[in-house]
């Protein structure tokens, strides 16, 4: 709708003037009439363009993995203006930009320990006396993007203001700020009386309120958010807990997207749930913090090939010519970037040693060769894992070189420990066919009736994972001398996901420990509806010594889309005996 005219309603003035007193009266009144119309048509159409244009942006955001730098793994807390401005013009004198990395991010640390006396949050005054505009303007006028952390809890993990119940008002400063990024934590979150899914939710609207696309990123320890966050609540979300500079942390962060850690092994990784928009992040890069270089490009590598957002954390003044050639590799950057956005997956796992195989856009085929095991290694991949045959040109992708032919596979030599190789190989083309996802029935409930918990595979894990009809030592499951054909047999501490995909209407199961438990520990029985942050409790057993008996669970999981299973007790073992929902419909 167009502007009303003014001007011209103005010039009816005097004709208005001339009319009777009544006339001018009824007149009036169909002229405030019209200009209220006017106003408020044209109020909600600039409203929802601002909306349209923010959500078509926000929907452009992060359709390649997100890169950039992080304050964290470097600093930590020990952040200020002058160290920020430093990472900047060292974001730009180390290449570092032009490579692909756009995000400059504060992490903790960066505000006062209260807010203003309007509720606003505002920076330490001692850390960064200029404000956080000055600092955001700073990285702008750099060709950079300026990102920032919050928590959703009342506190941050380092105990300064959080978000809650401030949402809108601190999306409001952001924007205002120029904010384009926004790591959202989940320290005291389980306070908040919220879901995860509705905490996120909220802090989607409140950006898309706030005018400005800001990508969201939820860091959340990997509790799930593949499972509960729908593709247009956050860009990305996190799959794992902190990562530390050394190797083992760096492989259990890998493998919380890549592997199994967190997920049922059917799935292969967490592949299906990523693609342009919506990444899973096995958290900010150790890069240049790590042992050697060895371990560096190892990283590098692995979060290359998952399409993982490549957030560096080293300090950028000082690294070394050996870091910064693995940072800004150019061709191995590329496998990250490639628009098709297919997360790589593992086409071999023997302990020792991996595969992983990631499909790109020009018909060509990304595979990584990677050696955790203590000796030296010869590691080979035929064609057909990767759905090739015959002949297939080899580019090694480090080393940036042809490698020639190879007839049926290819053998990565001599890979020390933590040694990679990255290649490409195959010939520009038609792109070869993606993998194919789980069914969804595998996974989630799908149909009217009733499904046992043991027939789907679970979504997300944490701790032992339980035996399917059977008991956790592989008997048959047996509670005060009942014996049951379904059900889960636990060993505690268990956590299990199961996606209801809100179909589900009731839920069943009886409870107790093992027949075959004969230790005095007590075992603690607790169904939550979604993550354990939502602290949404629909059944809590007590706690349970050996010889209780049973007890039924029949509760009303409506709306449930996610319904998460608990049962604790160090080493008790424990049953989900008949476990299952039911759908009406």
């Amino acid at each position: 709708m167009a502007i009303p005219d003014f001007e011209k309603l103005k010039s009816l003035y005097p004709l208005f003037m001339r009319l009777r007193d009544s006339c001018r009266i009824f007149m009036f009144v169909i002229l405030v009439i019209v200009l209220t119309i006017c106003i408020a048509s044209f109020s909600s159409e600039a409203a929802n363009h601002q909306t349209e244009t923010c959500n078509v942006l926000d929907n452009e955001l992060a359709i390649t993995p997100p890169m950039g730098w992080n304050s964290w793994n470097a600093f930590e807390t020990d952040i200020d203006e002058k160290k920020i401005r430093q990472i900047a013009d060292a974001m730009i004198d180390s290449g570092m930009r032009d490579a692909g990395y756009t995000y400059l991010v504060l992490d903790d640390g960066w505000m006062a320990d209260s807010r203003n006396g309007d509720g606003d949050l505002v920076a330490d005054p001692n850390k960064f006396p200029g404000g956080m505009k000055a600092v955001g303007d700073y990285i702008h006028s750099k060709g950079l993007k300026f990102g920032i952390y919050q928590d959703r809890g009342h506190l941050t993990c380092q105990q300064l203001p959080g978000s809650f119940g401030y949402e809108q008002a601190d999306m409001n400063t952001f924007a205002a700020w120029g904010v384009d990024y926004i790591k959202m934590d989940s320290c005291f979150a389980e306070n908040n009386g919220r879901l995860s899914s509705e905490d996120y939710t909220l802090y989607r609207k409140c950006i898309t309120k706030a005018g400005r696309p800001m990508l969201l990123s939820i860091s959340d320890f990997g509790n799930g958010a593949w499972a509960w966050a729908p593709k247009n609540m956050a860009q990305l979300w996190r799959t794992s807990g902190d990562i530390y500079p050394w190797m083992d942390s760096v492989y259990y962060c890998a493998d919380t997207s890549g592997g199994n850690h967190s997920i049922h092994p059917a799935f292969n990784g967490l592949w299906q749930f990523a693609g342009p928009g919506h990444w899973n992040d096995p958290d900010m890069l150790q890069v240049g913090n790590l042992a050697n270089d060895v371990e560096n490009k190892a990283h590098f590598s692995l979060w290359c090939i998952l399409a993982a957002p490549l957030m560096a954390g080293n300090d950028l003044r000082n690294m070394s010519a050996g870091v910064k050639d693995i940072l800004t590799a150019q061709e191995v950057i590329k496998v990250n970037q490639d628009p098709r956005g297919i997360q790589g997956y593992k086409v071999y796992d023997n302990g020792d040693h991996e595969i992983y195989n990631k499909p790109l856009q020009d018909g060509t085929t990304a595979v990584l060769f990677l050696n955790k095991g203590l000796e030296t290694a010869d590691i080979t991949v035929n064609w057909g894992r990767i759905g090739f045959s015959g002949r297939q040109k080899v580019r090694d992708l480090w080393a940036r070189k042809d490698l020639g032919y190879y007839k049926d596979s290819y053998t990565a030599r001599n890979l020390g420990r933590h040694g990679v190789m990255l290649i490409k190989t195959g010939s520009p083309g038609t792109p070869l066919p993606a993998p194919k996802p789980l069914p969804a029935d595998k996974y989630m409930v799908t149909k009217k009736g009733t499904t046992y918990l043991s027939d789907l595979y679970y979504i997300w894990k944490n701790g032992n994972v339980p035996q399917r009809d059977k008991n956790f030592n592989d008997n048959l499951i047996t509670i005060d001398g009942i014996t049951y054909d379904k059900g889960l047999g636990c060993r505690g501490n268990s956590k299990i996901m199961y996606k209801l995909n809100n179909r589900a209407d009731t839920f069943n199961a009886v409870v107790g420990l093992d027949d075959s438990y004969n230790h005095d520990e007590t075992g603690r029985f607790r169904v939550y509806n979604e993550d354990l942050f939502g602290n949404r409790v629909l059944f809590d057993s007590g706690d349970i010594p050996k010889g209780s008996p049973a007890k039924n669970i029949d509760l009303n999981v409506r709306g449930v889309n996610c319904l998460l299973l608990v049962f604790e007790g160090d080493d008790v073992l424990g049953n989900w005996a008949d476990a299952r929902v039911f759908a009406i419909d």
